[in-house]
């Protein structure tokens, strides 16, 4: 269809389609080539570093506070590659452990084990892939949370009209920023918890909304026709006491 459309327009194919306001504004089926540049930035922000002569403390500082926050706007918006954030560590692990610029020298210590905190005998390094799942987290607290933002309006709009973002699928046809933000959703789900209120808005089932830290859901049988049934059913509007037919 493409060389169809260029033929007979008579205009030229371009794989790249630039960026805007700095992040790519196509995601096609290459991500790892799309994020390409984030790795190429780093890159060459080391070629840099590799002609100082620098402590290990000085290498830690240069890693936690420019090579592991570069990719931070793009994670915030995207989910990378995992093959990307790899290679994105590799960097960083060679970096460490080399000897000006020299990559061939031992790595006494697993990049794991240094991502670990330093209370635990690590270095308290980010891993990449768990960090930008926490910040595309954030995203979907401000969706679940801060419902009459624009953005909140425009996926609630496309993807999750009847529900909340705690609820949502991923639908069919999804963006690429959709994907990204509901890779992070069990994440959220995992450390969210609703307050009760007036109960007119929370769910029995479905919901965590038990103090129990273990299983924050009602697991009691449904009652006929209850899967909708809200906390609020539960107590008698005009006595203020437990509703005894559901009891």
């Amino acid at each position: 269809m493409r060389d169809l459309v260029s033929g007979t327009l008579s205009v030229a194919q371009v794989e790249d389609f630039g960026k805007y306001l700095g992040l790519p504004s196509v995601i096609g089926r290459n991500r790892r080539a799309v994020f390409a540049y984030v790795e190429q930035k780093l890159r060459q922000r080391f070629g840099s570093w590799n002609k100082r002569i620098l402590s290990k403390a000085g290498k830690e500082v240069l890693l936690k506070s420019v090579a592991q926050a570069m990719p931070t706007y793009t994670m915030s918006i995207y989910l990378l590659p995992t093959t990307l954030c790899a290679s994105l560590e590799r960097l960083m692990n060679r970096y460490w452990w080399g000897q000006s610029g020299n990559d061939g020298s031992i790595h006494w210590l697993a990049w794991d084990r240094m991502c670990k905190p330093k209370k635990y005998g690590g270095m308290g390094f980010k891993r990449l892939q768990e960090f930008n799942l926490a910040l595309l987290a954030k995203q979907g607290w401000r969706l679940l949370t801060n419902q009459k933002s624009l953005m909140a309006r425009v996926f609630k709009a496309r993807y999750f009209p009847s529900t909340s973002f705690y609820e949502a699928v991923l639908g069919g046809n999804p963006s690429y920023v959709w994907r990204s933000i509901m890779a992070s959703q069990n994440l959220l789900k995992a450390g969210c918890r609703r307050r009760i209120g007036n109960g007119r808005n929370t769910r029995i089932w479905r919901i965590p909304c038990l103090p129990d830290l273990q299983n924050p859901y009602v697991d009691s049988v449904q009652v006929a026709n209850g899967h909708d049934m809200l906390v609020s059913d539960l107590i008698n509007a005009n006595t203020g006491s437990w509703n005894n037919d559901y009891l």
